[in-house]
This record gives C-alpha cells, sequence and structure tokens, in this order.
C-alpha cells in the first residue's frame, strides 16, 4: 500500500511537472520568440544535428551507442539520452556531450531542451515508418541496419512542416509524415520532430 501511495504521488508530481512544461512553452512561443517560422526552422535543424552530433561522438569515445532504456520496452528503440549529459560509470566518457539539463522526474528517454520542453534519442529499424518513439519500429538484435534519430517537442506544428519541406522538400500540410529523414507528428500543444541520421549497430551492454 505505501509503496503504491509513492508511485502514486511521483506520477502526480511528474504529471504537474509536464503541465508546467506545457504552460512555458506556450508563454514562451506566444509572448518571448521573437524568430520568425523560417529562422525558428532553421535553427531547429542545427539543434537536431547538435544532437545527432553528440550522439556520435559518444559512440565514437566509447564504441557504443548509449544502451536502450531500461524502463520502457525495447520494441520502441528509446536511448538513455542521460548518457549524454552524465557518465553512467564509463572510463572513456569524455563528456558531457550536450550542453542540456535534466530534470524530468522518472524515465532515460527524455531530457530537457533549453528552447522547448524534451529531448530524444531513437534507434529504429532502417526504412521503417514512424513518426514517434512509440512507434514498434525500435532496432533489434535481428535487424539488418539501425538509423539513429534526434527528436526534439513540443515544436509549433507549421515549423515542424517547414523544417519537412526544407531537408526533405515535402510540401505535404498533413498533421503527421512517417516518410523521409524528417519525421513529425501533431500533438496536443504542437508537434514532436525527428531527424534520422547516421545507421549505427545496437549498443553494446552498458551502465543503464
Amino acid at each position: 500500500m505505501l509503496k503504491l501511495l509513492r508511485q502514486m504521488k511521483k506520477w502526480k508530481l511528474a504529471s504537474l511537472s509536464l503541465i508546467i512544461l506545457v504552460t512555458t512553452f506556450f508563454i514562451y512561443h506566444q509572448f518571448g520568440n521573437s524568430m520568425s517560422r523560417a529562422d525558428e526552422a532553421k535553427f531547429l535543424i542545427g539543434q537536431l544535428n547538435t544532437v545527432l552530433d553528440a550522439a556520435e561522438q559518444y559512440s565514437h569515445d566509447n564504441g557504443s551507442l548509449p544502451p536502450i532504456t531500461s524502463d520502457t520496452d525495447t520494441k520502441f528503440g528509446y536511448l538513455n539520452i542521460n548518457h549524454l549529459i552524465e557518465n553512467p560509470g564509463i572510463s572513456t566518457w569524455q563528456g558531457p556531450y550536450l550542453a542540456f539539463d535534466d530534470t524530468w522526474i522518472g524515465g532515460d528517454q527524455y531530457i530537457d531542451h533549453p528552447d522547448y520542453i524534451a529531448t530524444q534519442l531513437l534507434l529504429k529499424e532502417k526504412g521503417s515508418q514512424w513518426v514517434r518513439g512509440s512507434s514498434e519500429t525500435g532496432c533489434n538484435a535481428s535487424s539488418p541496419v539501425c538509423s539513429l534519430a534526434a527528436c526534439i517537442w513540443l515544436v509549433p506544428t507549421k515549423v515542424a512542416r517547414d523544417i519537412n519541406q526544407i531537408v526533405d522538400g515535402d510540401t505535404s500540410i498533413e498533421s503527421s509524415d512517417a516518410t523521409g529523414k524528417i519525421r513529425y507528428d501533431n500533438t496536443f500543444g504542437g508537434a514532436l520532430v525527428c531527424m534520422i541520421g547516421d545507421d549505427y549497430p545496437m549498443p553494446s551492454t552498458q551502465p543503464n
């Protein structure tokens, strides 16, 4: 009973944190964001590339990408992005690889983003169709090739479409796109936008 109460308290706190983050996002983009849509799209492309570059450097230093998270289903392909900003106990670690914080309560699939709500790393089967981490297309031991993807949310949906047009040349105004180098999905208050990077093997076993 005590354990259940603790879990309920933890999830209530996590829900409150998410509400605060979403509210802050709306306030920022309504009153504090002076960038044009075109400039914001270019800025986000740079940010997505920064996350991919950080993961590449991590892999170069430590011989592998961060591991699949231990607190999510492996079929989704969420990587433990915390390893980019905190040493998990690896002697070859030379980070932090990203100048981001992690104030998320529970869950290794997210870290903060300085201007948006969260940042993620995914490892998906190459060529698979998906629009978010929770698509069951995660890389596994039998996957022929795996593709790394960096994701940021919440992003204004129109900006996500602009990013899709700049990178993939896709002028679609649909609420999501499951193909190409850019993947996005409209959700409450904005969109999740992801950029696919290089191909990698499955991560080796590391502390989680």
